[in-house]
């Protein structure tokens, strides 16, 4: 009966630990959807506090994860995660009984999930948590190695957060994922082709331009949160853009004197999480993307334009994901092992 109960804690943690990863991974994506929760459950007020939320579930997921999976602190990990279960099932039967026109979020944009299937997903987590600590027993004391486990994997999930913080998720989820081809630049669109509108001061639209030719597009959201040294960096890149053949637009959400043309605010933040980062397009199709902090100079954009769309859409998108797999096996090394 023990080694069931600990099969269910763990089966526990790793959904735990899963969620908050990927929801740490796209930390904008995250503050999203917290963002059309409050307006779903009329908290309007606490919207701009959406991204704070949205970090600090991804946080708590993530730290219940580790201690259900280290098996560490029993009493304490089984009382919040009860609780956080409880709550998470709470809210999903609202938003099933509800149904908005929203995705659920529970792993961010990687899985999605109708409202009555994360309802259902939350039904299956209580019974695993029922069956792990009901009735509890906490009397046998995890190896002191297991808490050298703890703090090593707690550690490194707050560098991964601070790094996502950044960065750009190094696996995108979005409709505009690199190798993703603008609806625009099909000739046969399907039905998951996403449009990437632009249009100018007078309200004509531009779309034609984006499926023509290497582009980089910088995306700002925000128009008002972008700094100066940020204004800066954007059009030293543009600069370089043009000295290496590709053609550097700026598109932001309203208006903007020195923008070229502007957008709806989302689709910005889908197009790029980062507010003024960097999309290279290639006759339509999505490549790569850079945050402001890593803008490519002239002689990588050149570089890049050696290859064909698909070979440099893999040569720049593979080693970030093969990073984020090594790192996830790294953690799922610490806690299980250790």
């Amino acid at each position: 009966m023990k080694s069931v109960k600990r099969t269910c804690a763990v089966l526990l943690g790793f959904v735990f630990f899963g969620a908050g990863i990927l929801k740490l991974m796209d930390p904008l994506g995250a503050g999203l959807v917290v963002e059309g929760y409050f307006k779903i459950l009329h908290l309007g007020f606490l919207t701009p506090a959406s991204g704070f939320f949205g970090v600090f579930i991804a946080l708590l997921e993530s730290f219940l994860g580790v201690g259900l999976i280290c098996g560490v602190f029993p009493m304490a990990t089984a009382s919040v995660s009860g609780l956080v279960t409880l709550v998470f099932t709470c809210l999903t039967f609202v938003m099933w009984r509800l149904n908005p026109d929203m995705d659920c979020g529970c792993f961010g944009e990687a899985v999605h999930l109708t409202h009555f299937q994360s309802f259902i997903k939350n039904i299956v987590l209580c019974v695993l948590w029922a069956v792990a600590f009901i009735p509890p027993s906490f009397t046998a004391k995890p190896r002191k190695l297991k808490y050298v486990s703890l703090g090593v994997a707690s550690l490194s999930v707050i560098l991964f957060a601070i790094w996502s913080l950044l960065n750009i998720p190094p696996m995108d989820f979005t409709s505009y994922s690199p190798g993703t081809v603008l609806m625009q630049a099909e000739a046969e669109p399907g039905p998951d082709s996403p449009l990437l509108s632009i249009c100018d001061a007078e309200g004509d639209y531009h779309d034609e331009l984006l499926a023509n030719g290497a582009v980089l597009l910088f995306t700002v959201y925000d128009e008002g949160h972008l700094t100066e040294t940020g204004r800066k960096r954007i059009l030293e890149c543009a600069s370089g853009a043009s000295a290496a053949g590709v053609t550097p637009l700026v598109i932001v959400s309203g208006s903007a004197d020195w923008a070229d043309y502007s957008s709806d605010r989302k689709t910005l933040m889908a197009v790029n999480r980062s507010n003024g980062g960097a999309t290279l397009l290639r006759d339509g199709m999505v490549v790569t993307k850079w945050p402001p902090r890593s803008f490519p100079d002239s002689a990588k954009l050149a570089e890049l334009m050696e290859y064909d769309a698909t070979e440099a859409m893999v040569k720049e998108n593979t080693p970030k994901r093969l990073k984020l797999q090594g790192y996830l096996l790294y953690v799922f090394a610490v806690m299980l092992l250790l």
